[in-house]
Order: C-alpha cells, then sequence, then structure tokens
C-alpha cells in the first residue's frame, strides 16, 4: 500500500488513495510530505488542462526570478475550471488531509460556559505551470514564508506549526529530467533561525505519473527542478490551502459594496483590505488588488514579482 522509491532513496513515500488515512498521516507527520498514485483520473487532468489551456496561453511569460523564464502560468483555477475545482481542490482525500492537519481548534469560557470554536481550512491560492525545456530549476524555499510563519525547530511533530498545505497534481509525466520538484524530507520540522541555507544535495526528487498528486506542508524546502531536456515540458497544478484563522474576521469585499468602496480614498480602501501582504499575500490575478478599484492605473503596474 504505501512503499518507499528506491531510486529517490527512502524517504520518498509512496501511496495510492485507498491507503488507511492514518498512514498516510503518519508519513506527512514524519517526511512533511507523500505522493499519492492515481489521485486524480488521467481523464480528469485532461479535462481540466482543457479549460486552462486557453488562459496559459493567453497569460504573460514569466518575467520574474521566482520562476524561470521558460514558465507559462495562470492562476484563478476555481474560476476557470470547475474539473479542476471538482477532482483536485476539492478531491475528498486531500480535503481529510486538510482538515486533519489544519483545523484550528480552541477552547474559552463565555461567562460560566466553557465552548470550544473550530476554524476550518480555506484556500489560499491556485495556479496551473507549464514548464519548459531549459527552465532553471528554483531556489529551494518554504510556500509559508508569503504568510511570515515562524518555526522553532523541534524533532517532533506540532501540528500548531503547520498553517498551510500545498498539493501538485501531475499534468503529465514528471520526471528528475523535466524538472520534478525537489524536496528535502524532515525539513517541515527545520527552525528559521538555522544559520545555513538548505542544502542542495538533501534534496529527493518526485517522479510522478499524469494524475499523481504531491502533498506536502508549506514549510517543506522545496523547489522546482532544472529542466534538462529539449522537448519536454512539465505540466502541474498546484493547490494552497491555509489556516481559516489567517484572514479577516468580517468579509469586506462582500460586506461593503464597490461603489462605496470607490467613494473612499485610496488608504482607506489599502486598509479594508484593498492592498497586498509583502511578499504576495492577497493578490488578485497576481496584480494588487487596489487596481481592481482604481482601473484607471492598472497601466501604471507589473504582475506581481516574487
Amino acid at each position: 500500500m504505501a512503499t518507499p522509491n528506491n531510486e529517490d532513496g527512502p524517504n520518498i513515500q509512496y501511496v495510492t488513495k485507498d491507503t488507511p488515512l492514518e498512514h498516510i498521516i503518519a508519513h506527512m507527520k514524519r517526511d512533511g510530505f507523500v505522493i499519492v498514485r492515481e489521485l486524480v483520473t488521467p481523464a480528469d487532468v485532461d479535462q481540466a488542462y482543457a479549460e486552462v489551456h486557453p488562459r496559459l496561453e493567453q497569460w504573460p511569460r514569466w518575467d520574474g526570478t521566482f520562476f524561470p523564464k521558460e514558465t507559462q502560468r495562470t492562476p484563478n483555477l476555481v474560476s476557470i475550471s470547475p474539473t479542476y475545482t471538482r477532482t483536485q481542490m476539492m478531491n475528498p482525500l486531500f480535503q481529510q488531509l486538510c482538515d486533519h492537519f489544519l483545523t484550528t481548534r480552541s477552547w474559552n469560557w463565555w461567562g460560566d460556559e466553557r465552548t470550544e470554536s473550530v476554524s476550518r481550512p480555506c484556500l489560499s491560492s491556485t495556479s496551473a505551470l507549464r514548464v519548459g525545456p531549459g527552465a532553471r530549476a528554483q531556489p529551494l524555499h518554504r510556500d509559508d514564508y508569503v504568510n511570515h510563519n515562524y518555526i522553532v525547530e523541534s524533532d517532533t511533530f506540532d501540528y500548531r506549526q503547520q498553517i498551510a498545505m500545498t498539493m501538485l497534481v501531475a499534468g503529465s509525466k514528471v520526471t528528475k529530467e523535466n524538472g520534478g520538484t525537489q524536496l528535502i524530507p524532515g525539513s517541515h520540522l527545520w527552525g528559521n533561525d538555522r544559520p545555513t541555507a538548505p542544502p542542495l544535495s538533501s534534496c529527493v526528487h518526485a517522479r510522478m505519473e499524469k494524475g499523481d498528486a504531491l502533498i506536502l506542508f508549506s514549510s517543506v524546502y522545496h523547489g522546482g527542478g532544472h529542466n534538462t531536456t529539449t522537448d519536454d515540458h512539465r505540466l502541474v497544478f498546484t493547490t494552497c490551502v491555509i489556516r481559516g484563522i489567517l484572514r479577516q474576521e468580517e468579509n469586506q469585499y462582500l460586506a461593503v459594496p464597490m461603489d462605496r468602496v470607490r467613494e473612499y480614498d485610496r488608504e482607506t480602501q489599502r486598509f479594508i483590505g484593498y492592498s497586498m501582504s509583502d511578499p504576495v499575500c492577497g493578490h488578485a490575478d497576481e496584480v494588487d488588488p487596489i487596481y481592481l478599484v482604481r482601473p484607471e492605473e492598472l497601466d501604471k503596474t507589473k504582475s506581481i514579482h516574487f
């Protein structure tokens, strides 16, 4: 049911979607990630790609430093691919893992009654990436840096230190040669105050078939690998989920009509939520949301750059 891939070393754990949930949870707690074989059917992957492909072709090529220039990328998959939304984002196993690791519970006194509050995880971001031949490897990084998460180093797993999870579903065959994700097993337990950079020598490489899913804590050091091929594109769909407590108490975007928002000055608009938290939290289609309020200024900005 769950087997390591000896070619990659003992710490890439491959499981099936029928593996008992408690076994997958144990692998995640130990290594920080797991690969689920055939989580999504190839037919559903192909249909999702058909829905996002026009947007991928229209979206500007990446011109920042976080992704290589050979990357085609589109965010906001929920709006353009019902198939992705149904079969990947809302996949039952992925949802179970998110609920298990990212649900936040607290107990408080309400007068003389002790009550429990439960905050469920929610979607943080989505994207599809098609990475072409020659693309250089990404620097190793943690995805939870966007939320300024701080981890205190420990030999044991602490639920409280994990604030987000990422799933990458293979839209094509993923190999070391075409730049499969590099990961450091166990790095989700490493403290932020380590004095040296994460070593590439500690990485293993995710090899996947179409429909396989790499599920990892956003605290795992990882990065897309070097596509050393001359004709092979690597396609992946990404889903990032975060603890529900890391958002506004009152949903200002729905509570305040846009006509009223536009009546306020720029600083008021930013303060109620039409702004970004450095480095990238709060963007809309990879643009600062202030330009959704002030579209006449859109030609003065560029897409966000990591």
